[in-house]
């Protein structure tokens, strides 16, 4: 028999045990990613508005991202749908029924469970109350089992209300607080900000433009919360927060569909723990012909015309030297449907010259303009969108004039357009412009598309911003088989109809190809995953980031 020594033994037994246990840790610490305790991120966006049923000021926009709110579904990193709130959800084939299951252990901000009452409820409320377009043929929702309901509409409109609720605050209400309130966007009780989101808020302060919230584990949807806190911090001006993000103020950039302007990026490309979250952007600058009138209602002319744009100068001012030219398509590749095989604008002054000669736009009464065919002179209205930032607008609107200069064609800026929105608004409904340059968001470009600013008219019954005048059946008939489609195949199908409209008949386009920034720091955490269009606040951000 053999004997151990037992010093030896005692040392054999503690090396033992202190490798369990290191094995036991490092399955402990591949199995608990490490979390991040605070992470904060830069705004401007102001920090006033805290009710969860609209999308004002930095909360509102926050939600945007499945942040306090139960978001039904989202886009991810390559525009397609993905569910949230909801485990499942399934389509009939007629596009009439919406069959989905939720999450059955979410609670609501206050500690309440949320129950089938909230969901029949959180319908209900949308379609009678909110009045959201895109539930009015909803008929009926119907509790089919645990956890599960059914949405009945009158039409096949299933595939169009699941892909309009994003960045439409749709999601989940709670009976509790919201039955009864019918002047919803301006209730500021304290329990208008509670929601079912994987975040709730805990305070904030208006003099500092601050707010902060706590991770709700019982709302993890998309798997284990990593962020265990948020700060969300507004700031007056891009250039402030670039400065604040420079000195480790700021950990991430988010702003709904404002990316950093292109000459900052300068500011912050040399510090190595700064990604500048570049990628495509799927919202872009359009310029609409006023075709209701002489000469916009010439196609002759819209041609011509579109050979005079200088779209290098107009990429420069989107983006800077990131800036890319157009096709004729309206829609850029960052978008879904998008039609590569649609031929890529042109700028030739040349040949804008020769063709407004052929078309009869000449000088006749020998003042160096080109008059109209019938004699008459030539002054052109421009109209840039209004908005409290108009830098980009106001320089396409200056690209726009001296092209048009450029080739004989008499224009000028329409001041008072510019300087109120009321009467920007009232002169592109009234069609009472030559030339309007109009911005699509990133949220409207990803399903709606540019062309639902681009219609003149809408059908019967309906109202929302249309700023086109190019009439045409077949133009609000195809936009909205695209819109009310039933399948991706469907959709894509009457995009790029869309699409080959636009570039056969030139009633608007594309000035320019922008490319986004939004920055983060790199020197803390990791899993970052930076979406097209969007950066690197979104869905899953919760769920994927982590602390070095």
């Amino acid at each position: 028999m053999y004997k151990t020594h037992r010093p030896l033994a005692l040392m054999l037994a503690l090396i033992l045990a202190l490798a369990c246990l290191s094995g036991s840790a490092l399955a402990e610490s591949s199995a608990s990613p490490k979390h991040v305790e605070n992470l904060i991120i830069g705004t401007t966006a102001e920090n006033n508005v805290f009710n969860m049923t609209g999308q004002k000021d930095a909360f509102g926009r926050m939600n945007y991202n499945g942040f306090t709110q139960g978001d039904f579904v989202y886009r991810d990193e390559n525009g397609d749908l993905q569910p949230y709130f909801f485990k499942t959800y399934q389509i009939s084939e007629d596009g009439k029924t919406l069959d989905f299951t939720w999450h059955t252990g979410a609670v609501w901000h206050d500690g309440k469970p949320v129950t089938d009452e909230d969901i029949l409820f959180s319908f209900e409320f949308m379609r009678d109350v909110k009045k959201v377009g895109a539930l009015s043929n909803l008929e009926s929702v119907e509790i089919t089992g645990e956890g599960a309901a059914r949405l009945n509409f009158s039409a096949p409109d299933a595939y169009y209300w699941l892909n309009t609720t994003c960045n439409n605050n749709a999601c989940v209400y709670p009976k509790h607080i919201w039955e009864g309130i019918e002047d919803y966007s301006d209730y500021t009780g304290a329990d208008a900000a509670i929601g079912c989101g994987p975040y709730k808020l805990v305070s904030y302060d208006v003099d500092s433009q601050t707010s902060y919230y706590e991770a709700v584990p019982e709302n993890a949807f998309l798997g284990e919360i990593t962020v265990d806190k948020v700060t969300v911090q507004s700031y007056a001006d891009q250039a402030t927060l670039m400065m604040a993000m420079l000195n480790g103020e700021v950990d991430a950039y988010y702003t709904y569909a404002s990316p950093i302007d292109a000459t900052l990026v300068d500011s912050i490309s040399g510090d190595p723990n700064i990604d500048l979250g570049q990628s495509d952007f799927s919202g872009s600058y359009q310029m609409l012909f006023g075709c209701s009138r002489k000469p916009g209602d010439d196609l002759n002319f819209r041609n011509a015309i579109a050979y005079a744009i200088d779209y290098s100068a107009a990429a420069t001012a989107v983006s800077g030297a990131y800036g890319k030219l157009p096709s004729r398509a309206i829609l850029n590749p960052a978008c879904k449907g998008f039609d590569e095989s649609i031929a890529m604008l042109e700028y030739n002054p040349e040949t804008a010259k020769r063709m407004l000669d052929e078309a009869g736009y000449v000088d006749q009464d020998g003042d160096g303009w080109r008059d109209l065919p019938d004699g008459s002179a030539m002054d052109l209205s421009v109209i840039p969108q209004y908005s409290s930032s108009m830098e980009v607008r106001s320089r396409l609107g200056e690209i726009v004039i001296s092209s048009l200069q450029a080739v004989g064609v008499n224009c000028h800026i329409d001041e008072e357009a510019i300087s109120n929105s009321e009467v920007w608004e009232d002169k592109v409904t009234s069609e009472d412009y030559d030339i309007s340059i109009t911005l699509t968001t990133s949220g409207v470009a990803a399903y709606s598309t540019a062309f639902r600013y681009i219609l003149a008219e809408l059908r019967e019954g309906e109202s929302g911003w249309h700023w086109g005048s190019y009439h045409s059946d077949e133009l609000v008939e195809t936009y909205y088989a695209m819109t009310e489609a039933i399948s991706d195949e469907q959709y894509i199908e009457n995009c790029q109809k869309l699409q080959k409209m636009a570039g056969e008949e030139m009633f608007a386009l594309t000035m320019a190809w922008q490319t986004a920034f939004f920055p983060y720091r790199t020197d803390q955490y990791e899993g970052w995953q930076n979406f097209p269009s969007w950066g690197v606040i979104h869905n899953e951000t919760w769920y994927t980031l982590t602390a070095k």
